[in-house]
C-alpha cells in the first residue's frame, strides 16, 4: 500500500509540473542521465527493460504507465526538489555531512560507501528506503535542511580538473571533467559543496608552431551540478578573469583563453605544448541568475559575500585589454 501511495504522490507531481521541464529532451537521453547518476554508466538493453531495473531499485515495484511517464516518475524522483529533497539532493547532503566533500560516482554505489562509513556494513532494500534510514541516521530527522534560494549570475566558483588536459593530445569536442575546489555559501546557504562535479568541452587546439609560439588550448567550461542534482549554466567571464589575475593562476587562465600578455606567457615555456594537469585551479562563474535548493546551514571557504575581485594596479599586467 505505501508504494501506490508513494507512486500516486510522485504522479501527482509529475501532471501538477509544466511540460516544458521535460521538452527539451528525450526520453533517451533523460533515461540516460538517469542511468549515469543511479550507475555510474549507461546500461545497454532495451528501454523497458531498463525502465524496469530501475524503479525495482528505487522502489522495489514497476509502474503500470506509459514509458515516457515511467522515466519522467523516476526523474522527478531523483531530481525534483518542490516537495521533498530529491535522491540526489539527498546523497550530496550526506557525503557533505559526514565528510565535507561529495563524491563522484553512481547513486548505488555512494549510499553503499555511506552506509558502510556509518554503520560498517551496506544495507539491502531499495534505494529510496535506503537513504530514509540514512538521513535519519546522519541529520536527527526524517527531513533534509534544503531551502530554494536566488542564485545570482557571477558567483564564483573555485574548481579543479579531474583529468590532466593539454595541446599535444587533446582534440576539439573532448569532454573535460572537474570538480568544485571549496564550497561556495550564499547567504549562510551551501550551494555548492566541495567535490560536486561538472563538465567542459575542448574547443579549441593549437600546436605550437616551432618558432617559439606556445600551444594554446581553450576549454568552454559550461556546466557543474550544484546541492540540489541541478546542472548549472557556467562560463567564464570578467568577474572569473579578474579573480584570476589577482591569484596569478597562470594555468588555469592560459586553458580558457584569457588574453596574457608576454610578463605572463614567460611563466609558461616557449615554443612548447601547453599542459595543464590534474588539480589545475581556476574559477568559473555562475551564467545567469538561477532559483536552486541550498543546505541550510552551510560552513566552506568561499562566499560571494566577502569575496572582492578588486585588482591591485600592481597586478595589471597579468591581462591585457582587447584593443
Amino acid at each position: 500500500m505505501k508504494y501506490k501511495i508513494f507512486f500516486c504522490a510522485v504522479l501527482a507531481i509529475i501532471f501538477s509540473m509544466s511540460s516544458v521541464t521535460f521538452a527539451a529532451s528525450s526520453a533517451y537521453e533523460l533515461l540516460s542521465r538517469i542511468e549515469r547518476d543511479t550507475y555510474g554508466v549507461e546500461r545497454e538493453g532495451a528501454i523497458l527493460q531498463r525502465i524496469n531495473r530501475l524503479e525495482k531499485d528505487y522502489s522495489g515495484r514497476n509502474l503500470q504507465e506509459d514509458m515516457n511517464t515511467r522515466i519522467e516518475a523516476l526523474y522527478t524522483i531523483i531530481y525534483d526538489n518542490s516537495a521533498t529533497p530529491g535522491v540526489m539532493a539527498k546523497i550530496n547532503a550526506l557525503e557533505w555531512n559526514i565528510a565535507h566533500e561529495v563524491k563522484i560516482g553512481g547513486i548505488k554505489e555512494r549510499i553503499g560507501n555511506l552506509e558502510k562509513t556509518l554503520l560498517g556494513e551496506e544495507n539491502d532494500g531499495t534505494i529510496n528506503d535506503r537513504l530514509h534510514e540514512l538521513v535519519k541516521m546522519s541529520f536527527s530527522s526524517e527531513d533534509i535542511p534544503m531551502y530554494e534560494i536566488q542564485l545570482p549570475a557571477d558567483t564564483l566558483i573555485k574548481i579543479s580538473l579531474v583529468d590532466g588536459v593539454g595541446t599535444r593530445t587533446a582534440q576539439v569536442g573532448d569532454a573535460v571533467r572537474f570538480r568544485v575546489a571549496e564550497d561556495v555559501i550564499v547567504g549562510g546557504n551551501l550551494v555548492f559543496a566541495k567535490g560536486l562535479y561538472g563538465v567542459g568541452v575542448v574547443d579549441t587546439v593549437k600546436k605550437p608552431n616551432g618558432w617559439g609560439s606556445n600551444g594554446k588550448l581553450n576549454i568552454n567550461f559550461y556546466k557543474v551540478n550544484c546541492m540540489d542534482g541541478q546542472e548549472i549554466d557556467t562560463c567564464v567571464d570578467y568577474a572569473a578573469m579578474e579573480i584570476m589575475a589577482e591569484k596569478k593562476m597562470v594555468l588555469g587562465a592560459a586553458i580558457v583563453g584569457m588574453d596574457l600578455n608576454d610578463d605572463w606567457n614567460r611563466v609558461l615555456v616557449h615554443g612548447k605544448n601547453l599542459e595543464a594537469p590534474a588539480g589545475t585551479e581556476l574559477y568559473i562563474q555562475i551564467k545567469n541568475n538561477v532559483a536552486v535548493y541550498a543546505l541550510k546551514g552551510g560552513r566552506g571557504s568561499l562566499t560571494i559575500n566577502d569575496t572582492t575581485y578588486d585588482v591591485d594596479d600592481d597586478d595589471d599586467f597579468l591581462f591585457k585589454e582587447n584593443e
